[in-house]
């Protein structure tokens, strides 16, 4: 049986400053990051920033619906999820798998840009 929590809760406020997710996590098992968009053109101080963003949940192998999350207006997310194999993937279908261990909450952060787009900060 999958869990179907959604939250997003707020880490910080908008702009350049780093802020915690840990902050912010309210789930003890299942997926969570934060959101980013980076201005590959701003030559200011300032070329990253929050990114609203809704992303798609799959099981795996079958690929079946979770559910789906959009990250708030500071650009976090977090989704709770039964151990096991899963694929997140943006609305346009960059996605990533992962796995969920028996207590473990996987962070998977997006940045919206040119660059990587998703990674797994330490």
């Amino acid at each position: 049986m999958l869990l179907a929590t959604v939250s997003v809760m707020a880490v910080g406020g908008p702009g350049c400053g780093e802020s915690n997710p840990l902050d912010a996590l309210t789930i003890t098992q299942g997926v969570y990051g934060v959101t980013t968009y980076v201005d590959d053109v701003c030559s200011g101080e300032c070329d990253s920033g929050p990114r609203q963003m809704t992303f798609l949940l799959r099981a795996l192998p079958g690929e079946s619906d979770v559910g789906s999350v959009t990250s708030n207006e500071e650009g976090f997310y977090e989704f709770a999820l039964e151990p096991g194999d899963y694929r997140i993937c943006t609305t346009f279908e960059r996605c990533t798998d992962f796995t969920v261990g028996t207590g473990e909450a996987v962070r998977l952060d997006y940045e919206f840009s040119v660059g990587p787009g998703w990674s797994r900060p330490r």
